[in-house]
């Protein structure tokens, strides 16, 4: 592993953040009383929106062995997305301009190691691309009852369980469809209708990789090949009853996979220099593109075709009764090009239901999932994983929407169903509790079943490969000082076992969010979870190289002066073997308006999994100096 910067190029790639930090402020700080007045068009006035977020961070390399993984070495990274929305009347036009500047690349430094720096070369061809590209393109169309889109857009058929196509900021992901959404509603009926090509953003600012085909490179043979196809995606949702007692919903859609680029008789991409926007669906081409993708995302990506189906009821009015959300799909894999996907049907069952009896609400859902993946885009994740998990359907879990502990496959074969329990005892005091049960046949031992749910793990016993989970937690929310103080807290413990007995998983945790008033505009807040860990196949100490538990956690602290100002500090640790002990930093924020902030952060950040509704990505650890501008005008 190359050692860490030394102080000299640190201070020269400090320096060089700060003149871009600076440049780039006074570029985009809002000059007040200059509002550009749009003139009126006809009987409409123009309206502009025009919003814009920068990034200027350098990287330093990570301590101990996070070094060794490449995403964790110091660069520097320049990102930018400006966003210019035009309203005119029932008109709306729309884009969004990203790009992206990188230095210090890993490939760039003196590297004494011959294989590592051949390796960083290798790696830096699908890296810390500098681009710039219209990311997100749209006109909409919307009147009363009618609403119609060209260009990129958001759509959900089923609560995700057909299609999700959406944006999590807290991961960094944001897939449109680039095509034509039209969605007509007459109560008590609506239509919606979608059709064209998946559109995730191309640049991840965590690692710095790029979905663009990678750059050609003198110590690789091979053409350069692509890292990302061309998804294809039709489908449709029609809604009865809105408005009414009982609303019935039937989705469909149809993903096919095309190459997105033609290929020669050697296997070598064609490509004209102007990209390939619509992909190629071409038989060979498309064996080829298919072929090359890894089945560690599961057997859709590889799938030439996936058919979702999906039918719901929802009575959204029970009166003194809540809400009731049942919801089925099917899932249909079809012309895979790779062995191993033997079953290719699933289904799935999804229901909620939710209720207040005087000061008691309860939350209640329940899963049924046999051989039912979400459908993951064609990415080639062995050159480009930081976008695994980029997907077009995402089952509900059932779990919180932070769970980070329900591993691998989990969800794909799996019965089991949440509850939670609130109970106002106060108007500013509320207590609550959550159980959650579930058993799985695909989360661990390479287990699986069949649509019917018959366990198709070879010569292993459906006992043998199942984990039962059980996972509980009990709550406060506690608002004092006239609402302007609060205490949030909770406590939960999670077991995961297998069929012979023995953990596989298992957790205590506590989480909190403290905030008291001190007095006139000043605030103090605590937020932090702590949780000591187990799993079977981590930590391993000793001799006999036994897995041990571990403890880890992080506590920010913030200094809050309204309406301008947070200052604060970041402590958090870990106990696991190879990893450092504690990690510091500090960040300060100021808005400049109710839209307007710039953020600086500095210090270090502990690498790991994290989770939002059942969408997991890994982020690397970080180290080093980040300044980010969020202007709206």
């Amino acid at each position: 592993m190359p050692s860490r910067f030394r102080f000299v190029r640190s201070a020269r790639s400090l320096s060089s953040l700060a003149g871009l930090t600076a440049a780039a402020t006074l570029l985009a700080w809002p000059s007040p009383a200059h509002a550009v007045d749009l003139p009126t068009v006809g009987d409409n006035p123009l309206r502009l929106d025009v919003t814009n977020f920068t990034l200027v961070a350098q990287r330093f390399n990570a301590r101990t062995n996070e070094g060794e993984a490449f995403e964790d070495q110091g660069y520097g990274a320049f990102i930018n997305r400006l966003n210019v929305a035009l309203n005119w009347g029932k008109w709306t036009a729309g884009t969004r301009l990203d790009s992206a500047l990188y230095w210090e690349r890993p490939e760039d430094r003196a590297v004494s190691n011959p294989t590592l720096l051949r390796n960083y070369q290798l790696d830096g061809t699908s890296r810390f691309r500098n681009s710039i590209y219209p990311a997100k393109v749209w006109l909409t169309y919307s009147a009363p009852g009618v609403e119609a889109t060209i260009g990129d857009a958001y759509v959900q058929f089923g609560r995700g369980l057909v299609l999700s196509m959406r944006k999590i900021d807290d991961l960094g992901i944001d897939t449109t469809l680039r095509g034509v959404k039209v969605s007509i509603q007459k109560d008590p009926i609506a239509v919606t209708v979608v059709a064209g090509l998946s559109n995730p953003s191309r640049v991840d600012e965590a690692t710095g990789r790029a979905l663009f085909l990678p750059r050609a490179s003198a110590l690789d043979s091979s053409s350069p090949q692509p890292v990302f196809g061309a998804d294809r995606i039709i489908g449709a949702e029609l809604q009865a009853g809105r408005g009414l007692p009982v609303i019935l919903s039937t989705h469909f859609v149809r993903i096919s996979r095309c190459a997105p680029y033609p290929y020669d008789s050697n296997g070598a991409v064609v490509d004209s220099g102007l990209g390939s926007p619509f992909g190629t669906c071409n038989g060979a081409d498309q064996t080829e593109w298919l072929q090359s993708l890894p089945t560690s995302q599961g057997p859709t990506a590889p799938a030439a075709e996936v058919i979702m189906a999906g039918q719901s009821i929802e009575l959204p009015r029970m009166g003194d009764f809540g809400n009731l959300y049942i919801g089925a799909a099917t899932q249909s894999r079809r012309s895979s090009v790779q062995a191993g996907d033997d079953h290719h049907n699933g289904n799935a069952l999804y229901a909620s239901y939710a209720g207040t009896f005087g000061p008691v609400s309860n939350t209640l859902e329940v899963k049924s999932y046999r051989n039912f993946y979400p459908v993951a885009a064609s990415v080639e994740a062995s050159r480009a994983g930081a976008f695994s998990n980029v997907v077009y359907s995402q089952p509900p879990t059932a779990e919180v929407i932070t769970q980070d502990s329900a591993f691998g496959t989990f969800n794909v074969c799996v019965n089991g169903g949440r509850l939670r329990t609130d109970v106002r005892l106060t108007q500013g005091l509320l207590v609550y509790g959550q159980g959650i049960y579930a058993s799985s046949k695909s989360e661990s031992l390479g287990g699986g079943c069949d649509e019917r749910g018959r366990t198709v793990s070879g010569s292993r016993s459906a006992d043998a490969i199942r984990d039962t989970v059980w996972d509980g937690l009990v709550g406060v929310q506690w608002s004092f000082d006239k609402d302007k103080s609060y205490v949030y807290a909770w406590a939960g413990i999670r077991d995961d076992r297998r069929g012979d007995g023995l953990s596989y998983y298992r957790e205590q945790y506590i989480q909190y969010t403290v905030s008291k008033s001190l007095g006139g505009p000043y605030s103090l807040e605590f937020t932090g979870r702590h949780r000591n860990r187990f799993e079977d196949t981590q930590n391993a100490r000793g001799a006999n190289g036994e897995a041990q538990p571990w403890r880890e956690g992080e506590n920010y602290t913030a200094l809050k002066i309204a309406p301008k100002w947070i200052i604060g500090h970041g402590f958090e640790y870990t106990t696991r073997l190879g990893f450092p002990t504690y990690y510091n930093n500090g960040s300060v924020l100021y808005k400049f308006t109710n839209d307007s902030n710039v953020r600086v952060f500095a210090g270090q950040q502990r690498g790991g999994l994290r989770c939002v509704s059942g969408v997991c990505r890994v982020f690397p650890a970080y180290e080093g100096a980040r300044v980010e501008l969020t202007m709206r005008f």
